[in-house]
């Protein structure tokens, strides 16, 4: 039989596959279907949105995003597509992945399908394929290590392969708080008891896909960063962080991909942290040593509010988050090779949750203001909606107060915080172009959550460059390539540069060539511009 694996992309809170990212999902689903002695063919969907037909004996498509966002290209099958698709295709059909875990439920999402995998999905297509039936269950740890190697080489039909693509990397399956039922409104302990994977075999699988030619990594698939192989584990809800394996997960990446470019991390759980300060130091000062510039670690604050956090179990308090916060800064802030921090938080604001007021904006918004006032570096700050995944939450009628907070953080603490962390004259190295919308060309740099980076010019796409910053928005840098040949340079893209403009640039252009910067500098009626320019430029002195 063939199996057609649609990948709509996902996005979990420990899981991401949105291009420039492939989730494991399409690796162990390939897996799966070899190790039981099918045939298999991957698609995107925004392959199938451009014409790519879907013919084969059994559909297999990974659904969507479970938390909300914004993408820049790649944009998540929705459940209309999920439906159409199913519907059309002459054959079985099966859903896995968080849309079908969590709205299994829902009766016009999964009526078109032969089955919805409620547990884990490779498990149950290799079972339909070996055994003749469908099933739920959990796939073993040998069978996890075993199909991520048989599924590795998917990597080479998706269509960012081999660069920008960055490879999700899973260690670990469920929340060490699972002892304690976890925050409220969050799945990771839905899982039950977590599992980790053996840390040779991680790195066994690494070495695979750097064999086939991955060069970007990135441990997104885990509840925590801290948790990995923890010590104690069900003992309590922060058990003993285990440095030297995580030392070694680090060290081996390195060593498994020698011509890797990025390796960054996602979450981290700021209560252990603060359960464990000695500990947690160690494992960032490994992290820092081997991780390349720009990782960060996400904080699930939530919110700084004292009566939501007890309400909703959360796992930190704001005092506590702002020690994490600190602990890194004293570590990561560094500028790397990139241009980037080697190390920074990131932070989650959580809205909707119980026991929600006025106050609990006004205390949130405190928080931030806090962070400016120590100068304290954050990477980035994540606001959204509650959604109803776990279970449902009372409506708090307070979403004018929440985009009030949003806005306010947007424009009094966002741009302030960009300002500092990527300040104007930084460069950028490696920023991937990857889109045009009218005059402008918008690029990131590969890996945790990059930094939108604006180019107010026409450019050609599907290349990296390297950017000086110019100005700043407030979620999003205005740069421009770094050193641009302002012999070359269109109009637009010598207007961008700090203090020109449109009739300056104008002057340049009816001045050029110019084949030293002396010359450049006599074209400018202000010396004082000229020579805020001048690192701009590769002209000789």
């Amino acid at each position: 039989m063939k199996v057609v694996v649609l990948d709509g992309y996902v996005d979990e809170p420990s899981n991401f596959g949105v291009p420039p990212y492939i989730s494991p999902y399409p690796r162990y689903l390939v897996g799966a279907v070899r190790d039981a002695g099918h045939e298999w063919e991957y698609a995107t969907i925004d392959q199938v949105r451009a014409g790519r037909p879907l013919r084969g004996d059994i559909l297999a498509i990974i659904s969507g995003p479970i938390v909300p966002g914004k993408y820049l290209r790649g944009l998540p099958i929705s459940e209309r597509e999920i439906v159409r698709h199913a519907s059309m295709f002459d054959g079985e059909t099966v859903l896995g992945g968080p849309l079908a875990r969590f709205r299994y439920f829902d009766e016009d999402l999964s009526e078109p399908f032969d089955w919805v995998a409620l547990r884990d999905y490779d498990s149950a297509l290799h079972d339909r394929l070996a055994d003749g039936a469908w099933k739920d269950r959990d796939r073993t740890d040998e069978e996890w290590d075993r199909w991520a190697l048989l599924g590795a080489d998917v990597i080479s039909h998706h269509p960012d392969f081999p660069n920008p693509l960055i490879v999700e990397l899973d260690t670990s399956k469920g929340c060490v708080r699972y002892v304690n039922k976890g925050c409220s409104f969050c799945i990771e302990p839905m899982y039950g008891k977590p599992r980790f994977r053996d840390v040779e075999n991680v790195l066994a699988e690494v070495r695979r896909l750097a064999e086939l030619g991955a060069v970007n990594f990135r441990l997104g698939g885990q509840a925590d960063f801290f948790s990995y192989a923890a010590i104690g584990l069900g003992s309590s809800a922060t058990p003993q962080i285990n440095v030297p394996v995580i030392t070694r997960l680090l060290d081996g990446i390195r060593e498994a991909a020698p011509a890797l470019k990025v390796l960054h991390t996602d979450n981290g759980d700021p209560a252990m942290m603060i359960a464990h300060p000695e500990e947690a130091m160690a494992a960032m000062r490994a992290l820092v040593r081997t991780a390349t510039p720009g990782t960060l670690l996400s904080f699930g604050l939530e919110t700084a509010d004292p009566a939501v956090t007890e309400a909703n179990n959360l796992n930190v308090d704001a005092d506590g988050c702002l020690e994490a916060i600190r602990m890194v800064n004293a570590i990561g802030r560094e500028r790397g090779e990139n241009g980037m921090p080697r190390l920074l938080p990131g932070l989650n604001f959580v809205a909707g949750l119980e026991g929600e007021t006025r106050k609990t904006f006004d205390l949130n918004l405190a928080f931030l203001k806090n962070l400016l006032a120590e100068d304290l570096w954050v990477r980035r700050v994540n606001i959204r909606q509650v959604r109803a995944v776990r279970r449902e939450f009372e409506p708090t009628h307070l979403y004018r107060e929440f985009r009030r907070f949003k806005e306010a953080v947007r424009t009094t603490f966002d741009h302030e915080m960009l300002q500092r962390v990527v300040p104007e004259g930084t460069v950028l190295r490696d920023v991937y172009l990857e889109l045009q919308d009218g005059h402008v060309t918008y690029g990131r740099q590969i890996g945790s959550y990059g930094i939108l980076v604006g180019f107010p010019y026409d450019a050609a796409v599907d290349r990296f460059v390297d950017a000086k910053v110019v100005s700043h928005g407030q979620r999003s840098l205005t740069a421009i390539e770094y050193p641009l040949d302002v012999n070359r340079a269109s109009m637009r893209a010598i207007s961008a540069l700090p203090g020109i403009g449109a009739k300056r640039a104008a002057r340049i252009l009816r001045a050029r060539p110019f084949d030293s910067w002396p010359k450049f500098a006599a074209s400018l009626d202000d010396p004082a511009v000229a020579e805020r320019v001048a690192p701009y430029l590769g002209l000789a002195a």
